[in-house]
């Protein structure tokens, strides 16, 4: 009887985490690629980020900010080696992710109107508040 309980119980929290998580909007999601890229999905199609990772020897370093793709996308190439890969607020570690193969958008533009970048999210460097 106890195991009944305690799926209903289970079954019930991870709905109300499901709904809750629906409520506030998707997380970002990361993927690295055989070819060294990681794939950060899940954002804000035209926002901006700032791009900072952490090397093998613990040292902060910069990369260009990018922009995220019309499918939500921000593709970061030769990136799946560092130890931290921060984009905007998100901290990703690449040799924890699972390696996909990775699609190129293909999202059709829903207006002629090319969209234009706003703002960058800046880097949310682990240990520096």
């Amino acid at each position: 009887m106890k195991n009944n309980n305690f799926s209903i119980v289970t079954a019930s929290i991870a709905a109300i985490l499901v709904l809750t998580h629906s409520a506030i909007g998707t997380a970002a999601e990361a993927y690295k690629t055989s070819r060294g890229e990681v794939v950060v999905t899940g954002l804000t199609p035209s926002k901006r980020y700032q791009i900072r990772y952490i090397d093998a020897q613990g040292q902060i370093k910069s990369r260009q900010d990018k922009s995220v793709n019309k499918c939500g996308e921000i593709v970061v190439d030769k990136a799946a080696n560092y130890q931290t890969l921060i984009v905007g607020p998100e901290n990703i570690e690449p040799s924890s992710l699972e390696t996909k193969t990775h699609v190129k958008c293909q999202r059709r533009q829903t207006s002629l109107k090319k969209m234009q970048p706003s703002g960058v999210e800046r880097a949310n460097i682990p240990g520096s508040n």
